[in-house]
């Protein structure tokens, strides 16, 4: 049977080509495209991972049952590491799908209930990843609830602590957070739902250069170009889908093999950290998770913890929110854009400046001069620098080819199918080989071994996509 049949078959049988998803050109099968895409295919592995986590894991006894389940539990350890960066993955790629959006535009008409939308997931995610970090009820965990508490009560909201920590008692605390984490999990799939929804209807940002740097930018959906989007489009994304699943798993099991463990940092570890009643506690810095550390450090700052948090949090993510009001202008290229540019390109430095700087003195009270010398040289720098560029920014006005061809790097049919059975064997390989493994005390490598078979798999999905619809 050959492929197109097998397609049509699969088509025919659950009505794909009735799905109303919307084709894309050549030209946007690259990866600044689907970077959303990415940040999708996190999140599905989290609801699957934090199901089965869901029926090990006992608030009564928070510590002890997480540590069983990396000890006991089959495959566990690579459940709840891959959980773990799986959040990890999903964070930076929103973080990244952020910046690209901003930059390339993409807020601006007819796309700004999108942004906010998009911003509003972002700050879900971090809610539902500090409650799904504090789960565990290591001593990071213990600070982590400390400095929630220490927010809430500095902002004067110290009567509603009980119903985000609970009446005192661990287990009233860890049921807390589980219902917390089910909360916001399920809130960020129903607003994905909607965001994609907006997503489709709007249609893929084009090139900015086929508008002249101008919105509205859109595709139309009589365009040429668009493909329909069974099955080319399905093939491209469950290769990311598979792609990111195999990083996800790859990069904590190889972090958790006992000879690399034990030289990792603790804020990178896949593992919890030890017991907050264990001796080895004290010696443990009171570290957040890595994406929070600018916030802990704004904690630091010198003006009080209240006007720090809305320093740090609450202002940011209000100007955020607004960008689409801030600018409303129809110029899409950042240089024509260079004071809402600049103030990005500020706020992205200090963020990256506080997280290193939180790493290194976690908790060390920062002096109001060592503030100022951090805030006031990006502004200048940034606002300055873009300032300079734009007056000698002229826009380019040609079109991109659209094709999706014309790309400097190329394959012949015949390399990219040897490169496709060659990838096929190897999944196969690492698939038989992590049947020869424990799957408990073996956990990291079988880890490696599904991991490197996903993205096998992945890679042979890409050379089939490339010979059948690119090549």
């Amino acid at each position: 049977m050959s492929s197109t049949s097998f397609w049509d078959r699969v088509a025919e049988i659950f009505h794909l080509k009735d799905v109303p998803f919307m084709g894309v050109p050549d030209y946007m099968f690259s990866i600044e495209y689907w970077l959303g895409a990415i940040a999708t295919s996190a999140l599905a592995w989290q609801a699957l991972t934090g199901l089965v986590l869901l029926l090990y894991y006992q608030p009564s006894n928070a510590y002890d049952s997480t540590m069983a389940i990396i000890h006991n539990v089959p495959f566990g350890s690579i459940i709840l590491s891959s959980h773990l960066y799986g959040a990890y993955v999903m964070i930076l790629a929103v973080y990244v799908h952020g910046l690209e959006v901003f930059f390339r535009g993409a807020y601006k008409r007819p796309r700004g209930a999108q942004w906010v939308l998009g911003v509003l997931l972002f700050a879900m995610t971090l809610g539902a990843a500090f409650v799904g970090y504090s789960l565990t009820g290591d001593v990071l965990s213990a600070d982590a609830v400390g400095v929630g508490k220490g927010i809430l009560t500095a902002l004067g909201l110290s009567q509603v602590i009980p119903v985000f920590f609970g009446n005192g008692t661990q287990l009233d605390l860890f049921t807390r957070f589980l219902g917390w984490h089910i909360i916001l999990a399920s809130a960020l799939i129903l607003f994905f739902f909607i965001h994609f929804y907006l997503a489709e209807q709007n249609g893929f940002m084009p090139d900015p250069r086929e508008t002249n740097y101008r919105a509205p930018a859109l595709l139309s959906k009589n365009d040429a170009r668009l493909k329909p989007w069974w099955p080319r489009n399905f093939v491209y994304m469950v290769s990311i889908v598979l792609f990111t699943w195999g990083i996800i798993l790859v990069i904590p099991s190889i972090l958790a093999i006992p000879s690399i463990l034990g030289r990792i940092p603790i804020l990178f570890s896949p593992y919890p950290g030890p017991s907050p009643t264990s001796p080895q506690a004290s010696s443990v810095p009171a570290y957040p998770p890595w994406f929070f550390l600018f916030m802990y450090k704004m904690a630091d700052m010198p003006f009080g913890l209240s006007t720090d948090i809305l320093m740090g949090i609450f202002i940011p993510l209000i100007v955020l929110l607004i960008v689409p009001l801030l600018d409303r202008s129809d110029l899409l290229h950042p240089l024509d854009r260079p004071w809402i540019t600049a103030l990005f390109i500020t706020g992205l430095t200090w963020v990256i400046e506080l997280s290193i700087w939180s790493a290194i003195q976690p908790g060390v009270p920062v002096e109001l001069t060592w503030f100022a010398l951090t805030i006031v040289p990006p502004v200048v720098i940034a606002f300055g620098g873009v300032y300079a560029v734009s007056r000698v920014w002229v826009r380019v006005k040609a079109k991109p080819s659209g094709n999706g061809k014309g790309a400097g790097f190329k394959l012949s049919k015949n390399t990219a199918l040897s490169l496709g059975y060659v990838t096929s064997l190897l999944a196969i390989i690492a698939i038989a080989v992590s049947f020869t493994l424990n799957p408990i005390s073996d956990g990291p490598y079988v880890g490696v071994m599904w991991g490197t078979a996903l993205i096998s798999f992945a890679a042979s999905l890409l050379a089939y996509f490339y010979v059948e619809y690119i090549q």
